[in-house]
């Protein structure tokens, strides 16, 4: 379970999240999500890490610090922002309105 805290969704793809797992250690994450230039989404967590997401559990490392609790974190909240977007009927990652 996830104790989580959406910021304002700007657009599509653009969000940002606080949000820590139940129970907790006292690790909170913030999460600030934006379209990748080159496709999926960029990942910016605790303004420490970069990811890109490509959906359905495809998140690549790309720079900063990488450990595996960040990681299924990560993987939680964007499953989560996924649906989300799904929900908003923005059609989140996998709507082809929002290709280049």
């Amino acid at each position: 379970m996830i104790k989580l805290q959406d910021e304002d969704v700007y657009k599509w793809g653009n969000s940002s999240y606080v949000f820590e797992p139940i129970p907790s250690d006292g690790t909170k994450y913030t999460v600030q999500v934006s379209p990748a230039k080159y496709g999926g989404l960029n990942v910016i967590c605790n303004e420490s890490s970069l990811w890109r997401w490509h959906g359905e559990g495809d998140l690549k490392f790309l720079c900063g610090d990488d450990n595996e609790y960040t990681c299924r974190a990560i993987v939680r909240i964007m499953v989560y922002h996924d649906l989300r977007m799904v929900e908003l009927g923005d059609g989140g990652l996998f709507d082809e309105s929002h290709d280049a």
